[in-house]
């Protein structure tokens, strides 16, 4: 495979028909003076990332159909104070939205909610056109580095957005490039919301062995998860879904039949074994979060206490795969 090859007269091709790339730096808004990328692939997921909040990816199309969730707050500039929960104030939701890589969930240890990993700027960013004798696709690379104590995390992304298919392959490499082990907790927040999540839209978790509620609010979803919930004031509900042991693959899919459309969010379990669910029913709200993660939703604290905080030893190297494809039904 190669970055647009070279045709007979040893010119580029001009892919803009089937892959278009552009990037930009955002004007006005909360984001003025970010970066953004534009990808439009022909038959593909069109969407927008955004290199100064790590690479994630905000809103996303298939065909004419938004799949992303995005909140009230809108497009917004990385923070420089993460205390507490601050990070929710340039939280505008999207298709995916990393978490970590020092702390996911609830404020812990002097570290903010959900860490400062959404909030850090790419550098190394690489955009092209990779086509193959079977397939096509807009691949975006660039790398994250995190200097907090006790030792510098790096993470290398490579997003790659098919043509001609509906799906979006992201794959991280985290390393430890310090001298002392590193608190290493992520999670991947992928955002559903209208018209995609809406009735007669239907969530299904193959291998769900077992189901719990974060809190006492959240236990009236445990038997409706798996469809919207009616539009009413009230407390958001978490939920983490325990897979089937011998489980390899983990799978969520949205089905909406009147739209004609089925959106899977995939991850090998090997790299993230847990699964929690975001429900919120409130009025301007109406979101689905679907979490891989290698950890808890409730602060590196409660995963240290119990034994299943991730750490990455000086040197080591880490490797995770989340992937997203729409199709037709």
């Amino acid at each position: 495979m190669s970055i647009q090859e070279e045709n007979a007269s040893g010119r580029l091709p001009n892919l803009d028909s089937a892959l278009w790339i552009r990037e930009s730096v955002i004007a006005s808004g909360a984001a003025e003076g970010t970066r953004a990328i534009d990808v439009r692939p022909w038959g593909g997921i069109g969407c927008r990332v955004y290199p100064d909040r790590g690479l994630d990816i905000g809103q996303a199309w298939f065909g004419d159909t938004p799949l992303a969730w995005t909140s009230q707050v809108g497009e917004s500039g990385p923070l420089q104070n993460l205390e507490g929960m601050s990070w929710g104030e340039a939280f505008g939701g999207g298709l995916l939205v990393t978490c970590g890589m020092r702390n996911v969930g609830m404020p812990s240890e002097g570290h903010g909610l959900h860490g400062t990993y959404s909030h850090l700027p790419a550098s190394d960013v690489r955009t092209g056109a990779v086509v193959g004798d079977q397939d096509a696709a807009v691949v975006i690379t660039g790398v994250v580095h995190d200097e907090e104590p006790p030792a510098p995390l790096q993470l290398q992304r490579t997003i790659r957005i098919a043509a001609g298919r509906g799906r979006i392959d992201v794959e991280d490499l985290i390393t430890n490039t310090g001298d002392e082990p590193a608190e290493a907790p992520l999670l991947y927040h992928c955002n559903f919301g209208y018209p995609l999540w809406s009735p007669p839209a239907h969530l299904r978790i193959p291998a769900v062995a077992a189901t719990h509620a974060r809190d006492t609010e959240s236990e009236v979803a445990l038997d409706t998860w798996h469809i919207p919930p009616s539009l009413e004031v009230a407390p958001e509900r978490v939920l983490e879904h325990v897979i089937s042991a011998g489980t390899t693959q983990g799978q969520a899919m949205i089905t909406n039949s009147e739209l004609g459309i089925a959106v899977e969010v995939g991850w090998d379990r090997a790299e993230l074994p847990r699964l929690n669910q975001w429900l919120d029913p409130n009025p301007g709200m109406a979101v689905l979060g679907i979490e891989p993660a290698n950890c808890s939703t409730r602060g590196r604290s409660f995963d240290r206490a119990s034994g299943a905080l991730p750490w990455l030893q000086p040197g080591e190297a880490r490797i995770t795969h989340l992937w997203i494809e729409a199709r037709g039904v």
